[in-house]
């Protein structure tokens, strides 16, 4: 058995540690932010400060693949969130209109989820975890205990008390200080990488009226600005306008009025609204990076002892909604390496480190990609440039065709929803014998008959700008 500390108590944090306990280890979570998870869920979000949290209210979504982590991994963990009314709902919902074919697929239930809003996950997760971890809040670390062999042996509390143990995990989440602190050690620098996204959020979040049943969700694309719906917990959803960071003229969308104005201008999100009343103003969100670390350069630890899970390892932009699954997906990682290595932190190391370049990496890969060119697309629309053709993404078709080819064919809509869905790698769907020759057949179809597969209908940039005038 060994004694492993988790820094940060946050939803990855914890389902990481139990994970790493389910094995027989002794794990603890220092945690700080004072307040316990509140008794209901309606407290949790009116009342839960989770200061260490970024966007703890801003909109969140619980991938098809997040969701059969816990299935799998955390069962009491599903149990729970199912108690606390977080909504199923199936990414199939709703097909595009243009596909005629409505027969069910045999695996179909792969699509499903259950999310609910943030406070909401983080409450369940914590009710599950408290049973078999020690969760210690209002506890600050300030850095690592290390040996001259670059090995982290426990961690340094503010109070000056030290921890030892045979393993840290940072699960620390964006602002994660790791690199600093393994600096202030005098170990190795870690790698890193980052960029900006280039997006700016403006969230609500709505109600439901009695009667009306849970809300699908949407990713809806428009010329300068697209449009997420997130169905949520207790009858409540989210729909979130995301705009390019430097288009100044869209700022006004913070404004309640000027959101509320362009919202409803978008015909399918004006019907959604009609069914709903809001409970939020406008939440907004910005300054938001892509950035990945690592902790082996050139095939050598820059420390053992230390794992990164979660965001403290690559964030991503929230606009496809798959940091909280990347977490999990990287939980399962640490608790393999752990249960195989533990007691030899180099091998750890090594192996955390293949696994996590094996499994995860191609999907931040993928996300970055994704992100640049819808960046690269609304910046055409604010300079009135002519669209031009994509390149071809990382599984080596243009995502204008695949877009275009999965709004006709069912088929070819499912292969993109396990990507969005993190179900399969886009490298592997791509490579599926007949994938690629539906696509070409349903994208010539769509693109002859004047269908723009990136945009929804809505206002143009010009009568958006008149709109908020």
């Amino acid at each position: 058995m060994a004694r492993i500390v988790v820094i940060g108590g946050g939803f990855i944090g914890l389902a990481t540690a139990l994970m790493v306990a389910k094995q027989g280890h002794d794990v603890t979570v220092l945690e700080r932010d004072p307040a316990p998870p509140p008794s209901t869920t309606q407290l949790a979000w009116d009342r839960w400060e989770r200061h260490g949290v970024m966007q703890f209210r801003q909109p969140h979504y619980l991938l098809p693949a997040g969701y059969r982590v816990l299935r799998e991994h955390l069962p009491e963990v599903a149990r729970a969130l199912e108690s606390a009314g977080a909504v199923a709902h199936s990414m199939l919902s709703p097909l595009p209109p243009g596909i005629t074919d409505r027969a069910p697929r045999r695996d179909d239930e792969k699509f499903l989820t259950r999310t609910a809003r943030r406070p909401v996950l983080d409450q369940a997760m914590a009710s599950a975890a408290g049973t078999l971890v020690e969760i210690r809040r209002g506890v600050r670390v300030t850095g690592l205990l290390t040996t001259r062999s670059q090995q982290v042996t426990g961690v340094l509390l503010q109070d000056r008390a030290e921890l030892p143990a045979d393993l840290v995990i940072d699960a620390m989440g964006r602002p994660s200080p790791l690199p600093v602190w393994l600096d202030a050690a005098g170990l190795y620098e870690v790698a890193e990488r980052a960029e900006e996204t280039g997006f700016t959020y403006y969230s609500r979040f709505f109600r439901a009226r009695p009667g009306d049943g849970p809300l699908p969700g949407n990713l809806a694309t428009f010329g300068c600005y697209s449009i997420l719906t997130f169905p949520s917990d207790a009858a409540t959803w989210s729909v979130t306008v995301a705009i390019h960071a430097r288009d100044r003229a869209l700022k006004k969308l913070r404004d309640e009025r000027h959101w509320t104005r362009l919202v409803g201008a978008c015909p399918s999100h004006a019907r959604l609204m009609e069914r709903a009343e809001p409970v939020t103003g406008v939440l907004a969100a910005s300054g938001v990076v892509n950035r990945v670390r690592a902790i082996v350069r050139a095939g050598v630890p820059v420390a053992t002892g230390v794992l990164s899970v979660g965001d403290a390892w690559a964030c991503t932009n929230p606009f496809l909604g798959r940091g909280m699954t990347l977490g999990l997906m990287h939980a399962v990682i640490v608790a393999e390496a752990v249960a195989d290595h533990v007691k030899d932190p180099f091998t750890l190391a090594l192996e955390y480190d293949r696994l996590t370049r094996q499994r995860l990496l191609p999907w931040y890969r993928n996300t970055v990609y994704l992100d640049n060119q819808r960046i690269a697309q609304i910046a055409g629309v604010i300079e009135n440039r002519s669209p031009r053709q994509d390149p071809p993404d990382l599984a080596g078709a243009p995502l204008r065709d695949l877009l275009a080819a999965m709004t006709w064919d069912a088929d070819v809509f499912r292969a993109y929803l396990e990507m969005i869905a993190m179900l399969a790698p886009p490298q592997e769907i791509m490579t599926r014998p007949g994938l690629a020759r539906k696509i070409t057949a349903a994208a010539e179809l769509a693109l002859a008959g004047g269908r723009d597969p990136w945009l929804a209908a809505g206002p143009s940039r010009t009568e958006v700008l008149k709109m908020l005038s």
